[in-house]
């Protein structure tokens, strides 16, 4: 565990201990109550798998006496204690630094200072982050997405005479696409070129949706031709950001596999179902693919394998493997891939939730929009990133917030809004209950067999209720009548 040890007794005496190392290393001093040990630690060991080494070499009783004075620590030179379940490397443990090996329940003293300006200095530093260049970067990257988002609402908004704002919007589209490659391949800056290139991705869908749209409609009324070419110069050219920038993938995979939605809604309203009953495929198809996401995403991300021995003969052969750093650049481009598929999944459900909220109403809708969120909140914890889970979270709670919203709206009495009030309060009071009780403690087995058991049933039921949103049903059970007539 330890990558290299050396510790002095109190005669002088110095011995050398060696083991595996990790792959970053982090040499420090332990000063322990009988020996200083020099020592190279992987920086991803958690403290509490730490201690037991140091405990062996530091003396040859000391892990039997710490149940004296509440067993032993690890302490900086101010005396702050490193937390047993973090790793070195997120505590901020570095080469040359001081450890001290103490009884948890000894008195450390406090520094001492001759400066109150410096403290209060050194406190406010803790307190948070200072304002720095990098902030400063994210911050300008944001304020102009977000300039160039209000520019698209203004366009929007400028109709109806669409052919005029459809031009514009492709021709903004296309200046942030090639701005974009630009910032990324000529000033080799491909984060600010991944996110100005992105930001043309509505200005596409917009201008294509609206090049469609004939010159009097009202921009509510806009069909499934205005959705079909919307998602096709969507399509175009989240592929363009996705070959010309090559950075943050996730932006790009994200508006490639939302074209394809909106491309599947488009052809199933051609193909004579509603809009409601297209919006119910699509997010079915969406939801009930998200398990497959991870697979799809180790594919196109070229993520290798291990090849499996097709004869007794083949388990002794030495198979070559692939360079240690083609393997964590497959990792890095699966994980962004799958971010983005994860983001397409949840923009194409909050957009497919809020259609049918509006539009259908039918218990069949509402219940296809519950099964949906459900989906979406429960497959969401099988994801270990938080640009992975954040999405579908998001989007799993609006889609029950507009469900909620919705059933108040109809509600007829004060009572029925006082009832989703109550349904409201209880949801609140269990997320609330949950959060802090497994934020101390995971959750038992039990508990997650019954949340995969859900999670696969709220799928499963997505392609009956998208059936009933269809009107397919009734379309057999009218067939049939007719057959017995």
């Amino acid at each position: 565990m330890l990558g290299w040890a050396r510790y002095r007794a109190g005669d002088g005496e110095v011995t050398s201990v060696t083991a595996p190392g990790g792959l970053s290393l982090a040499r420090v001093t332990v000063a322990a109550p009988k020996r200083r040990m020099d020592v190279a630690l992987p920086d991803n060991l958690i403290v509490a798998e730490l201690l037991p080494h140091l405990l062996r070499h530091a003396g040859d009783d000391l892990g039997d006496t710490g149940e004296r004075h509440g067993g032993w620590v690890l302490r900086r030179a101010t005396g702050a204690i490193l937390e047993p379940t973090r790793n070195l490397s997120v505590q901020g443990v570095r080469d040359g630094e001081l450890l001290h090996l103490a009884p948890r329940r000894d008195d450390w003293p406090e520094l001492a200072y001759d400066d109150v300006v410096e403290v209060i200095a050194s406190g406010a530093r803790r307190a948070g982050h200072s304002w720095g260049e990098a902030a400063t970067r994210r911050c300008g990257l944001a304020v102009t997405s977000a300039i160039l988002g209000a520019g698209l609402v203004v366009l929007v908004m400028s109709g109806p005479s669409w052919p005029g704002p459809a031009g514009v919007a492709l021709g903004v589209a296309t200046v942030l696409a090639v701005l974009g490659i630009l910032l990324s391949r000529a000033l080799s800056d491909a984060g600010a070129g991944a996110v100005v290139a992105a930001s043309g991705l509505p200005y596409a869908f917009a201008g294509g949706a609206l090049l469609a749209a004939p010159s009097d409609i009202a921009l509510s009324r806009l069909g499934s031709p205005s959705l079909l070419l919307g998602s096709a110069a969507l399509l175009v050219f989240s592929i363009i950001g996705y070959a010309g920038v090559a950075a943050v993938q996730r932006l790009f995979m994200a508006g490639l596999a939302t074209s394809l939605a909106g491309l599947l809604g488009a052809l199933i309203c051609f193909a004579g179902a509603s809009p409601a009953g297209a919006a119910a495929v699509t997010l079915t198809t969406v939801i009930g693919l998200l398990p497959s996401y991870p697979l799809i995403s180790s594919s196109l991300g070229r993520l290798p394998v291990p090849e499996l021995p097709d004869r007794p003969e083949a388990i002794l052969e030495d198979r070559p493997v692939p360079k240690r750093s083609d393997v964590f650049a497959a990792v890095a481009r699966a994980t962004e891939l799958l971010t983005g598929l994860n983001l397409a999944a949840a923009v194409t459900g909050v957009v497919t939730i809020a259609f049918l909220v509006a539009e259908d109403g039918t218990t069949a809708g509402n219940l296809l929009v519950f099964s949906a969120a459900v989906a979406m909140l429960l497959r969401a914890r099988l994801f270990a990133l938080p640009q992975q889970r954040v999405p579908l979270l998001v989007s799993g709670i609006i889609g029950l917030g507009l469900l909620l919203f919705s059933f108040a709206v109809d509600a007829d009495s004060a009572g029925g809004r006082l009832l989703v009030l109550a349904v409201v309060v209880v949801v609140a009071a269990a997320v609330l209950a949950a959060g802090l009780v497994y934020s101390r403690r995971s959750p038992s087995p039990y508990l997650g067999r019954a949340a995969d058991i859900i999670d696969v049933l709220a799928i499963m039921a997505l392609i009956p209720l998208a059936c009933g949103v269809i009107g397919l049903f009734g379309a057999i059970q009218g067939l049939f009548a007719s057959i017995g007539g």
